[in-house]
């Protein structure tokens, strides 16, 4: 070909095609065909290039895709992560162009060793602390993940969701990450005795009363506690508690093999621990010789022969059921059981 027509077929050609397709053609270098094309005013069309643009982000997709890291979760692995997702940990869809959503969450200084230890959990699974922040990489696992968990944006429980988390560590990760162990307690003047009465919150807060009820269920028939569902002012206005002893003692039993090791979490898990850090308060309140005592079911089941002639003495005398169970160290609910008993056995 001579000048003129290496010049013409670059005029036609080079527009629509890929410029190392005309050298090749020409038998030219890339370079003395931009030259030439630049000489004589040809360009790329603009629907070549918008075409070179497309391929382009599919290129780029196709590259991300191909380096994602595989992420093998384990069972408990997996566990942890449903547990945190009902408790402090979040879904995020990142920014705009963010492919994959991840997972992250925040935490106060006086957690931190509690997020290291669930960040040695979930080792080689490209877990990260950052500041004050537990996060993972952008992922599909969790993109699939948020489409199951969330509605509208809105975190939700299904039962879909929830059939998923089956062993004791959903259960102490949701707890250790939302829950409180609290200790109320009663003083007896008459034998200088302060009673403690543990409890169990889950702040499920962020769960509608219908999806509380749905994870009291849950956790009810899964690991055979007996969380109620309960009134609170603040976010959709419902928690799960445990308000009985032996049902704490359950509880706790149950998620400790688990948790054994986080030694910062022992005001969570050791009802003993708990009280050990409320002792100074108590004895200040009522002296130094007070006898710190924990509350026991069981104790609270056996009611004596003199027990129960002092019910029906104060009873009689027209005692008010509150007063009586004063005298005897005991919940109201407790003595108002026991006298409908009586009543029964037509002892009162």
């Amino acid at each position: 070909m001579n000048n003129s027509e290496i010049t013409a077929y670059i005029k036609d050609n080079f527009p629509i095609n890929s410029t190392k397709l005309v050298a090749d053609e020409l038998k030219l270098s890339v370079s003395q065909v931009r030259t030439i094309a630049k000489k004589n005013g040809i360009k790329k069309c603009e629907i070549y290039l918008e075409g070179l643009k497309k391929q382009l982000i599919v290129n780029r997709k196709n590259w991300y895709e191909e380096n994602i890291p595989e992420l093998k979760f384990t069972y408990i692995q997996e566990q942890i992560i449903l547990g945190s997702l009902f408790g402090d940990g979040y879904i995020s869809t990142g920014a705009e162009r963010s492919i994959n959503c991840y997972y992250q969450e925040h935490f106060g200084e006086n957690q931190r060793a509690y997020r290291e230890w669930k960040l040695t959990q979930l080792k080689d699974l490209h877990f990260s602390i950052k500041g004050n922040y537990l996060r993972s990489i952008s992922h599909p696992y969790f993109t699939n993940l948020r489409s199951e968990l969330y509605s509208k944006n809105i975190k939700t429980a299904t039962k879909n969701v929830l059939k998923r988390c089956t062993h004791p560590m959903f259960l102490a990760t949701l707890y250790l990450d939302d829950g409180s162990l609290i200790i109320s307690y009663r003083y007896n003047k008459k034998n200088n005795t302060v009673r403690c009465y543990p409890s169990i919150v889950l702040y499920t807060l962020n769960l509608t009363r219908l999806e509380n009820s749905l994870l009291a269920t849950h956790l009810n028939q899964t690991f055979k506690t007996n969380f109620v569902v309960s009134g609170h002012p603040d976010g959709h206005g419902s928690l799960l508690k445990l308000n009985k002893e032996s049902e704490v003692t359950h509880f706790l039993n149950t998620i400790n093999p688990q948790v054994k090791d986080i030694t910062s979490m022992k005001y969570k898990t050791c009802v003993k621990e708990n009280i050990k850090s409320k002792t100074d308060h108590i004895k200040m309140k009522y002296g130094e010789d007070v006898h710190i005592k924990i509350s026991s079911s069981k104790r609270r089941n056996l009611y004596t022969d003199s027990d129960i002639q002092t019910i029906i003495t104060l009873k009689k005398a027209g005692v008010t059921d509150k007063l009586i169970a004063k005298e005897l160290d005991r919940t109201y609910w407790s003595v108002v059981y026991k006298i409908k008993e009586l009543r029964k056995k037509k002892l009162l």
